[in-house]
């Protein structure tokens, strides 16, 4: 019965989109919270992001081996823990033994990251692998998230239908490019999903025809500000905002929310003009 009436829950239409107007105006994401720190990826990192100005916090989740969602980048293990071999293998008993490197505790898992947030800060959240998809997905249905949560289906249609297939509901961020980029860029925008937020750019995958077709489709646009310039003294926000982009992805989120401050403080001031780059 309970099963019934998520899945109920899921298919249901909402209205009006709180998520989609939580990113109406340019905004900071953490990128895992705070790049380079031994806390990357933990829930108190996210708590110093919300606290430095972010809007948004980004993380990776992988699941462990008996099914428990962890927020985690790597696939393996080795070098970032005390243990070794595929995140895979670990079950979650194994995987909360295993010490982060110069942390002295092991991951967080997903469900902590909710039950923080509670909506006080959107939680961006990259599938690193398709079978985490459903997990993740419950305890987003668990927990009511669907206002504050999105997660990343990457490049391609797979991971985006996969999640679709299991519910209509769910926010998505995807990430075309490459090759086929805007073969796939064309076939997402065709599918007229309002749950589909946002499109990831990237500078290889950036024109202001790419820009304008995203914008027509009625969608957000976010980028990883360190792949426009090295983050090393601060943000490199400001590049992307510059670029015409919703959802600024920093290292340095304090500096990147100094940025969107001082770039948008007028409300009148005009919209960015997006810089020609082919």
């Amino acid at each position: 019965m309970l099963v019934a009436v998520a899945a109920l829950a899921a298919e249901r239409p909402h209205a009006p989109d709180e998520l989609a107007a939580r990113l109406a105006t340019p905004r900071v994401a953490a990128h895992r919270g705070g790049y380079g720190v031994p806390d990357s990826n933990t829930v108190t990192r996210f708590e110093i992001a919300r606290s430095q100005g972010a809007d948004i916090v980004e993380t990776d989740l992988r699941l462990s081996k008996d099914g428990v969602v962890y927020l985690f980048h790597n696939a393996r293990m080795d070098r970032v823990t005390s243990c070794t071999g595929p995140f895979t293998s670990h079950t979650s008993a194994e995987i909360d033994a295993c010490i982060l490197t110069g942390l002295g505790r092991g991951p967080d898992r997903f469900e902590d990251a909710l039950r923080w947030s509670q909506g006080r800060v959107v939680i961006d959240a990259e599938l690193k692998a398709p079978e985490v998809s459903e997990p993740a997905i419950d305890l987003v249905r668990h927990y009511g998230a669907y206002d504050w949560v999105y997660f990343q289906v990457g490049n391609g249609l797979n991971t985006y239908e996969r999640v679709r297939r299991y519910d209509k509901r769910v926010a998505l961020e995807a990430s075309p490019r490459g090759a086929n980029g805007e073969r796939w860029l064309k076939a997402l925008l065709a599918k007229n999903d309002p749950r589909l937020l946002i499109i990831q750019l990237h500078p290889d995958f950036y024109s202001r025809r790419i820009l304008q077709a995203v914008r027509d489709g009625g969608k957000r646009t976010s980028m990883n500000a360190w792949t426009l310039a090295p983050e090393t003294d601060g943000a490199s926000c400001d590049a992307a905002y510059a670029r015409g982009i919703d959802i600024a992805v920093t290292n340095a989120p304090e500096s990147c929310a100094s940025q969107r401050d001082r770039m948008f403080a007028t409300p009148s001031a005009p919209a960015p003009s997006p810089a020609p780059t082919r």
